[in-house]
């Protein structure tokens, strides 16, 4: 599938994500993501924000493709694609050795070099967060492919990620598809305040009077992030036009709930078409062995 193609197989799965029932899926990724969140909330809220989410992803995705690529490889491409700066990816590394998520050491074969390895927790942590996005879009336009190996994760965490890794390297995600929403993505927790306030909204029945009865502190505290932060959000957000807010009740715009229905339908398009890429390339390189050993 050359760029073009990608390009408009994306929006065009993404548009089908649109005609299910989009908000019983966004209702069930975020039950799936809170299960993981809650445990961990400290991790999930720096790990979720947008730029390191990518980062992460990025990291996943070389070193399924290529397991002796150098982590300077990664450190350049995130550089270039404006994720974060070098001395931010420094620390952003750091974190991740020092919470247990990545292994580093010095390249056997060129001591100028460090290799990564993600480990066994990575991989459990990965898979869970993955199957948060896979259910929903099966849920929203279930579909033929056959999963190789559900029930492993180290072979369905694979099979995703060298499929991503196209999308990827094409650049054609969530920033560049609907950079309006990156405002909100980029904060800590990453989408999981913006899917806070609607889901919320969406189990209380007041989408249908646009009011969201919670208090800051409710939703903050869920989260693990300040009332302070939620604060700024809001007000970052009512200067855009996506709410109107007093001192405690929050309305939602028409215009924040089509952000938010538009960019999980572009997150579970992203992962149902990583997904079949990598199928697809599992399927290449099974009959490539077979006619090996033959």
């Amino acid at each position: 599938m050359n760029t073009t193609d990608l390009l408009e197989y994306l929006k065009e799965t993404s548009s089908e994500m649109t005609r299910g029932n989009i908000d019983e899926a966004i209702l069930l990724h975020f039950d799936l993501i809170m299960e993981s969140y809650r445990k961990k909330p400290f991790f999930y809220k720096n790990l979720l924000k947008y730029d390191r989410f990518m980062v992460a992803l990025s990291l996943l995705s070389f070193n399924y493709r290529n397991e002796q690529v150098p982590l300077s490889t990664v450190k350049a491409f995130c550089q270039a694609r404006g994720y974060m700066s070098r001395n931010s990816l420094d620390s952003y590394f750091s974190f991740l050795v020092v919470s247990g998520y990545m292994n580093i050491q010095l390249d056997v074969q060129d001591g100028r070099q460090r290799s990564f390895q993600p480990t066994e927790k990575t991989l459990c942590a990965a898979t869970l967060l993955l199957k948060s996005y896979l259910l929903p879009s099966q849920m929203l336009s279930p579909s033929d492919i056959e999963l190789p190996g559900l029930g492993k994760s180290a072979d369905l965490l694979r099979c995703y990620a060298r499929g991503f890794a196209r999308i990827l390297e094409s650049g054609f995600l969530l920033d560049k598809l609907l950079p309006e929403a990156k405002w909100i993505l980029n904060r800590d927790g990453g989408h999981m305040p913006m899917l806070a306030l609607y889901t919320d909204a969406l189990r209380k029945g007041s989408l249908e009077t646009g009011y969201k009865v919670s208090s800051y502190l409710e939703i903050s505290s869920s989260l693990g992030v300040s009332k302070t932060h939620m604060q700024r959000m809001i007000k970052e957000g009512q200067l855009q036009g996506y709410f109107k807010c007093d001192k405690r009740l929050v309305e939602l715009s028409p215009a924040f709930l089509d952000l938010i229905r538009r960019a999980m339908s572009i997150c579970f398009a992203i992962t149902r078409v990583g997904m079949e890429l990598g199928v697809a390339e599992h399927e290449v390189r099974s009959k490539t062995l077979d006619v090996v050993s033959v």
